[in-house]
């Protein structure tokens, strides 16, 4: 069937081109005679050009003009100069980046050529594209010359161009001219699973033998030689098992290039996109691809690519040295990647190609908020979108949220609505940066633990001359040395600490940390971040030595765009938005940057902040960039350990998107607590999730949880089940033991964790050989338990401040913002819990019911307190002898609805001795008057709601 297709199409682009040239339609048994060779040429050409388009469809529009105006500009400019030994003037053929330079505008030419609605069939851009490809025959690309410069030019960048216009205008090459190239072909690419390394042939690996692979099939299309083809299907083979060290396909969805660089985003991009094709070309032919295995390739699309397309861009920490291209950026790389995904559609199964069309619709339907995909995507893209986005039976992909960690390559990326975080990390395995080639020659701090955070209301951070822009010394997130350092420094270096990874429990919650040292500098770190519901909580510890320049943390680092004056308030006092503005902050507890999100500093802390325009060009970068000078204001938050730290510490949060207000309430107000900042365990709970996690870097206890050896441990308990997440970041290790302290059962344990379980403690042993840092999982059935108040009652002000109210079925709370008034209200409730005693609370809510009564609106919030007093009774408070409210704990919102209202009061009770203990219920502004049942209500009394584990 798919080779009927293909015919078809070959039949499809022969009435296109009789139809153009004014001839007699052909005879469709002619067209049927063609030979298998033939039908692979048109599928190919198909690919490149879109097929038969309709030209004068509005979609294709600016395609076609910047195909038609860059072939245009080509075929003027190009002036073979055997002399010079150039086809372009500006592009001597010396270079072998030139070289392939020069073939990929002769491939631009030849596809305009070829594409309807371009210059389609133009007889003097035809003549000039074989005169083109003659020319570099003859002076350059020869069956006898030898390859100087980068293999990479002679062996995949110039003959992957050359093929591709060579099919493009076959019908006006002969045989001549096609065993000429072919012959060049063979002499640098004999063999597609090996690849030049320095005077010798070595295996090629990832999308390198990928590329190697489509030169080989495609010098077989051209010179109609089945071995060529049947060579590059077999070695296709050894890209689709997954690997478990260097370069390849890792089973968590990491992709290596180089041995230690993360590149999903460029070389990953390059193998899917190559994959796809190849498969379309070869399916249903003599050398289909018909290896189990690549099932991998197409499973990759969810696992190994969707996590790193964030509304139709590719996150920058996966793109490597790419980033330094200024042709190449996030949104460019996420746009193949969807071109890659469709293409790939058209070979998967029916699922999986509904699956991928899905998701290619969601970021496409994103990217059209950004950056129009038609506007950029070229027209073969296009061509295959276009059907996608028009089927109402296909639906529109969403984002998924939740924490994704790869450990093959020392990545993780953290999504949430509205917001997403990348975390780059080295180690032992995976190196810190990659510069060569004359790129990215500023990336030293992008593998020390940067973090990327994207915006939906900024998503040209990045794309917006970030990177050229930038300090480079202060990435944020990084605690580095800003020591002076060479372009290219440490190029590929990898740590002498292999801790680099984290956990993740099922809801996509968890912990990353990293072991850090500093290339060239005596500075070490641990590290901690911990993705939750809506914020980023960073540690850092044992932060020591250094070169004797400054040691400094990046909290924020962000591209303002061109004079930006985005507004920075500080514990509620906005800062200067003067370019040029710098101070050093005594921040209290929180700073909040407009348009980009808040910051806490639990405890405090001295921030230098300022805001700065920073001029740089992409050649500082990369040596064939551009010089043109670019001006960027950046806002950098930064916390300074001096130039000779010994065991510093940081504790801050980023709050992605988060207003003013929302900072300043969530900084009175905190979720997280810290139980641990230490160089052996960073550890955090945060009660309305229910969540503790910790990075053990040796062995050791945080809150309930003790680790036997280094290892990442994240507990959620919701409702009676509690569920363990554990890995080893380290790789290395053979064996951990977890254990929880409190009683429950084992519900159900993966192959690699032994999981046990009594009435004093939780324990998980975990296997952890050839785990490769992947989190392992047990769950428990824990306790939960209902308290019940001992005593309630609320209290009133002014002329009421001496009434007891104890007896009431109601409790009332609101307060006027005064204490006179006669209508401020203040609930109190006491509940026993002796009955806990020895037990481990892991979760405590307060539940109470009730609604609004005040006509001035429709929702208030309450806000419980914690009160030490517990000697008042219920038949003698008042406002006059009511003890003090102290600390403010969780929150809820009441409406005019009656309804249950829980508010966490976990950080209370897990502190409280056993006994009799006191909640507070009050309003910390001025608010509507809320009515909740007491417990001596006929229904609905209020109660704690405490889980033991």
């Amino acid at each position: 069937m798919a080779l009927e297709i293909a015919r078809r199409r070959l039949l499809q682009l022969a009435a296109l081109v009789t139809a153009s040239a004014g001839l007699p339609a052909l005879d469709p048994a002619a067209a049927y005679a063609a030979d298998a060779f033939d039908v692979l040429r048109a599928t190919w050409v198909e690919l490149l050009t879109g097929g038969a388009i309709d030209a004068t469809d509005a979609d294709y529009a600016d395609a076609l003009a910047t195909l038609v105006g860059q072939a245009s500009s080509y075929q003027s400019t190009m002036s073979p100069n055997s002399t010079a030994v150039s086809l372009w003037p500006s592009l001597p053929l010396s270079d072998s980046a030139n070289m392939t330079a020069s073939y990929k505008q002769l491939a631009t030419m030849a596809t305009a050529y070829a594409t309807p609605g371009s210059l389609y069939q133009d007889a003097g851009l035809g003549a000039a594209v074989a005169t083109g490809l003659d020319f570099l025959a003859a002076e350059v690309y020869t069956a006898t010359a030898t390859e100087s410069g980068n293999w990479w030019d002679w062996e995949i960048g110039s003959p992957k161009a050359l093929l591709n216009a060579a099919l493009a205008i076959y019908p006006l090459l002969d045989s001549t001219q096609i065993a000429s190239y072919t012959a060049a072909i063979d002499n640098f690419v004999p063999d597609p699973t090996m690849e030049k390394t320095g005077t010798s042939r070595t295996a090629s690996t990832g999308a390198n033998r990928v590329d190697l692979c489509q030169v080989v099939a495609l010098r077989g299309v051209l010179g109609k030689n089945g071995d060529s083809i049947a060579a590059a299907a077999s070695g296709l083979a050894d890209v689709f098992p997954y690997v478990t060290t260097a370069d390849g396909l890792y089973a968590d969805g990491s992709f290596v290039q180089h041995t230690r660089i993360a590149y999903t985003g460029t070389y990953g991009m390059v193998l899917l996109l190559d994959l796809a094709g190849l498969f379309q070309l070869l399916a249903g032919s003599t050398w289909a691809i018909t290896d189990p295995n690549a099932a991998n390739i197409y499973d990759a699309v969810d696992s190994a690519f969707a996590p790193w397309v964030w509304n139709g861009l590719c996150l920058d920490a996966v793109r490597g040295r790419a980033v330094s291209r200024v042709l190449e950026t996030d949104l460019t790389d996420g746009g193949l990647i969807i071109q890659a995904v469709l293409q790939l559609a058209l070979s998967a199964s029916a699922a999986q190609a509904a699956d991928f069309q899905t998701r290619a619709k969601g970021w496409i339907t994103a990217d059209n908020t950004y950056a129009p995909y038609y506007a950029t995507a070229a027209v073969p893209a296009i061509a295959n979108a276009k059907p996608v986005m028009a089927a109402s039976a296909i639906p529109v992909g969403t984002e998924p949220d939740g924490l994704v960690l790869f450990p093959g390559m020392d990545r993780a990326v953290h999504r949430r609505p509205g917001w997403a975080f990348a975390l780059a990390m080295s180690s032992t395995r995976i190196g810190r940066f990659e510069s060569i080639n004359g790129e990215n020659l500023h990336g030293w701090h992008t593998g020390d633990g940067m973090g990327y955070v994207y915006l939906e209301a900024d998503l040209t951070h990045f794309t917006d001359s970030y990177w050229p822009t930038v300090d480079p010394y202060r990435m944020p997130g990084t605690t580095v040395d800003t020591m002076t350092l060479a372009d290219s420094a440490g190029t590929g270096y990898v740590s002498s600490t292999s801790f680099a990874g984290g956990a993740a429990v099922s809801t996509g919650f968890g912990c990353v940390g990293m072991d850090f040292r500093q290339y060239g500098s005596t500075l070490a770190a641990k590290k901690s971040w911990f993705l939750l519901d809506d914020c980023v909580f960073a540690l850092g510890a044992g932060i020591t030595g250094g070169s004797g320049a400054d040691v400094v943390t990046m909290v924020e680092n962000r591209n303002l765009h061109a004079g930006g004056t985005n507004a920075l308030t500080v514990d509620g006092t906005a800062q200067s938005t003067a370019s040029g503005w710098s101070a050093s902050l005594a921040v209290a507890g929180w700073a909040q940057l407009d348009q980009v999100g808040g910051y806490l500093f639990p405890g405090g802390a001295t921030v230098q902040a300022a805001r700065t325009d920073r001029t740089g060009a992409w050649s500082d970068i990369n040596t064939g960039g551009p010089t043109d000078e670019i001006t960027r204001t950046f806002l950098t938050l930064a916390l300074d350990h001096g130039t000779a730290p010994s065991k510093a510490t940081y504790v801050y949060a980023l709050l992605p998107g988060f207003t003013t207000a929302q900072t300043a309430a969530r900084a009175a107000q905190p979720t997280v607590f810290v139980l641990s900042n230490t160089a052996t365990v960073q550890a955090v709970t945060c009660p309305k999730l229910g969540l503790t996690a910790a990075n053990f870097f040796a062995a050791g206890t945080a809150g309930v949880i003790t680790a036997s050896a280094p290892c990442s441990v994240v507990l959620r308990q919701t409702g009676g089940r509690l569920e363990l997440a554990v890995s080893d970041p380290t790789q290395t290790g053979t064996s951990v033991t977890v254990q929880i302290a409190g009683g429950g059962s084992v519900l159900s344990a993966d192959s690699t964790v032994t999981a046990g379980a009594s009435s004093t403690a939780l324990t998980a042993t975990v296997a952890l050989t050839g785990t490769a840092g992947v989190t392992e999982h047990a769950a428990y059935s824990v306790t939960t338990t209902d308290l019940p108040p001992v005593a309630d009652a609320y209290t009133r002000d002014g002329t009421y401040a001496s009434v007891n109210y104890g007896t009431a079925s109601t409790l009332v709370v609101k307060n006027t913002g005064t204490t006179s008034s006669g209508y401020s209200r203040c609930s109190y409730l006491s509940f026993d819990t002796t009955a806990l005693t020895g037990a481990t609370i892991t979760a405590a809510t307060l539940m109470v019911y009730g609604y609004v009564s005040d006509s001035g609106g429709t929702s208030t919030t309450l806000t419980a307190y914690e009160v030490d007093d517990a000697t008042w009774t219920e038949s003698g408070i008042t406002w006059s002898t009511q003890p003090a409210l102290g600390r403010a704990l969780g929150t809820a919102t009441a409406t005019t609805t009656k309804a249950w209202l829980a508010l966490d009061v976990t950080a209370y009770l897990t502190a409280a001795t056993p006994g009799r203990i006191t909640l507070g219920l009050y309003q910390p502004t001025a608010g509507l008057a809320v009515i909740l049942n007491s417990r001596e209500a006929s229904a609905n009394a209020p109660y704690v709601m405490v889980t033991t584990a």
